[in-house]
């Protein structure tokens, strides 16, 4: 049986965090998917093409080729899907691993389902996610809000790929054809409850772990790359001159030349901050009228694209032999979706291809596929690219080479549609095995979620105490803060909280246990806690045995209030898998209170379950719920 784990723990102020160990012995016939290894892959990749749905993708691709790889006819109406043949033009498309992606948000639509997503062409355009929540929802696992990075629903901190790569030592970084602090490249380098607290969130960035930094938003330079008055949107005056005066963990490069001689391999620093010389992107808000003309007819901006900042980044992060963990986001395809330009996007998304196939040349000339895991998606679709005829059926796009497609935009937003993913190499498999939604159209999908979920598999979320070493936490108050406190406590649990043996009820494995009981303490005092009140939620990793897997959306609990306590309710019952549920993989309720009943003790009592198939596979698994109590305004 596993023993207890109370991990080390980032605690802010006003949130307390507590993790226990589950240990559960199933003696049956296993959920899909592979299980963790001890180190995983040594690099991962994660290249987000912001807004690319797959139509972006077959534009581009009838442009440069005159070839299409996933059109198809879709009257609901008459129900009929017809797939046009296809021709793989792109190198990811030859990829082992290639699967839809849902991108839903916490809020909004809140889910995706594929009848009503191809039944009705206006269902798509309802509640979409933004940036910020697609982001961090493929940074970090969790699921959030639109307008959050960084933080879920609730607004608690969530760690992201990035920072669990550099616990583990290896180099990491943030590329992006748009500002440097923008919602997707953020997502992994800060938490902030605002998407657009530039400055707080470039301060962020610049201070933490990142090893490398690499977007625009220079104040000095417009979208034509010229020189202009200061405007400082993305950056503060005191923060850039701390740039500029070496006053900041990495070495900072402005100029062109700077960026492409590290991009050539001549003078690569340690560590880089790289903000190009131009204001919001590298192309797409250049000046020039590109309606009707083709791609490149506008003259393009005399700055690094993006195969060259990533070459750049790539050369800087390969200096670490413990690895390295790297996001490049062609961010401009989903400015060109909400404009609805054409031809800027197919520049775009030519853009983002080519940085691509940077990468790839990487992992066979300097690295491997045995030991490089590149993962190729978007964080949303964007503008609903279709062909000319769709409303209200999906038309297929045709085009010639070297001929604008034909094509029609029906959205100047982002949509709920699937959007694409490609994965070749290292734990790839791992990946594949998380596609277990079935779309009528696209075929096998996962969620956004699965794409840091898997990351987490592969490298672990945290680091186990090891023999003879005791956890150690911390809990820094916020400067001046008045007496009192909101505190969680956990009562003993031993070895871990032992699940009991299964039961056959129905189709299903049935396994329980009794929580050990959470307290939480407030005695803020009304001035500190205003009107508000506190919540306390948890969420599970999923079980491990060997290579087998028990996912954490098969675990549930039903939470109880110990006593009559006024204001305060439990959290409902949370359905499993087995019952069409996303159970503990996501963070769930067990207890609120308002105002009146939050101040006090109050004993939570919860009683977990977990349900399998019957086939489920024999072993030892062992996992961790983590419970986080938090202020509620």
């Amino acid at each position: 049986m596993s023993s207890a784990r109370t991990p080390l723990r980032r605690t802010c102020a006003g949130l307390a965090t507590a993790g226990l160990a589950l240990a559960i012995t199933v003696p049956a016939a296993a959920a899909p998917g592979a299980g963790a290894t001890s180190d995983g892959p040594k690099n991962i990749i994660v290249m987000v093409g912001d807004g690319m749905g797959y139509n972006h993708v077959d534009a581009a691709s009838l442009y440069q080729h005159g070839t299409s790889f996933h059109q198809v006819a879709v009257d609901p109406a008459a129900g009929t899907i017809d797939h046009v043949p296809g021709t793989a033009s792109q190198v990811y498309q030859s990829f082992d691993v290639q699967v839809g992606m849902s991108t839903f948000a916490a809020n909004g639509r809140g889910y995706y389902d594929p009848e009503e997503s191809w039944g009705d062409f206006e269902w798509n355009k309802q509640g979409p996610t933004d940036s910020a929540a697609s982001g961090t929802a493929l940074a970090t696992g969790v699921k959030t809000v639109n307008g959050r990075l960084g933080v879920d629903a609730e607004g608690t901190f969530a760690k992201n790929v990035a920072e669990r790569a550099s616990e583990t030592g290896r180099a990491t970084g943030v590329v992006s054809s748009v500002q440097f602090a923008h919602a997707t490249p953020a997502a992994w380098g800060a938490h902030n409850a605002n998407r657009n607290d530039n400055h707080g969130i470039g301060d962020e960035m610049i201070d933490g772990p990142l090893d490398v930094i690499i977007g625009a938003g220079h104040p000095h330079f417009d979208d034509d790359a010229q020189p202009r008055p200061a405007n400082y949107s993305w950056l503060s005056e005191p923060t850039y001159q701390r740039l500029v005066d070496g006053q900041t963990p990495r070495t900072f490069v402005e100029t062109t030349d700077g960026l492409r001689a590290i991009a050539d391999g001549t003078d690569v620093p340690d560590s880089l901050f790289g903000l190009v010389p131009v204001a919001t992107t590298l192309q797409q808000a250049r000046s020039g009228e590109s309606e009707g003309q083709l791609p490149f007819e506008v003259p393009a901006n005399d700055v690094p694209d993006l195969p060259e900042l990533s070459r750049a980044a790539l050369n800087v992060l390969e200096k670490d032999e413990d690895g390295l963990f790297l996001m490049i986001e062609g961010g401009a395809i989903d400015w060109t979706g909400h404009a609805n330009e054409t031809t800027r996007n197919i520049e775009e998304t030519l853009d983002f291809n080519a940085a691509v196939e940077t990468v790839v040349d990487w992992v066979e000339t300097e690295s491997s596929w045995e030991e490089t895991l590149v993962v190729v998606t978007a964080d949303h679709e964007t503008g609903y690219l279709d062909g000319a005829d769709s409303d209200p059926s999906w038309t297929p796009l045709t085009g010639e080479k070297g001929q604008l497609p034909r094509e029609a935009w029906f959205s100047g937003d982002h949509t709920n549609q699937l959007v694409p993913l490609y994965a070749q190499g290292a734990g790839a498999d791992v990946l594949a095995s998380y596609a277990v939604g079935s779309d009528p159209v696209r075929g096998d999908y996962l969620d956004n979620t699965d794409v840091a979920r898997v990351a987490f598999e592969l490298w672990g979320e945290r680091d186990a105490a090891g023999e003879g070493e005791i956890p150690v936490n911390a809990l820094v108050p916020v400067p001046g803060a008045q007496d009192g406190s909101l505190t969680l406590s956990v009562g003993d649990f031993g070895d871990g909280v032992n699940l009991s043996a299964p039961a056959n009820v129905g189709d299903r494995l049935r396994m329980t246990a009794a929580l050990p009981t959470f307290s939480v303490t407030d005695s803020r005092s009304h001035a500190q806690a205003g009107t508000g009140g506190w919540a306390l939620s948890g969420q599970s990793s999923d079980l491990v045995s060997g290579e087998r897997v028990l996912r954490a959306d098969h675990l549930g609990w039903q939470p109880g209030i110990r006593g009559e306590r006024p204001g305060v309710t439990p959290g409902s019952k949370v359905v499993t898998a087995v019952d069409g549920g996303e159970g503990l993989a996501v963070p769930s309720l067990l207890a609120r209170a308002g105002t009146e009943g939050r101040l006090g003790t109050t004993d939570v009592a919860t009683e977990l379950f977990l349900e399998l198939p019957v086939t489920t596979q024999p072993g030892d698994y062992a996992g961790t719920v983590a419970v986080s109590l938090f202020p509620v305004d």
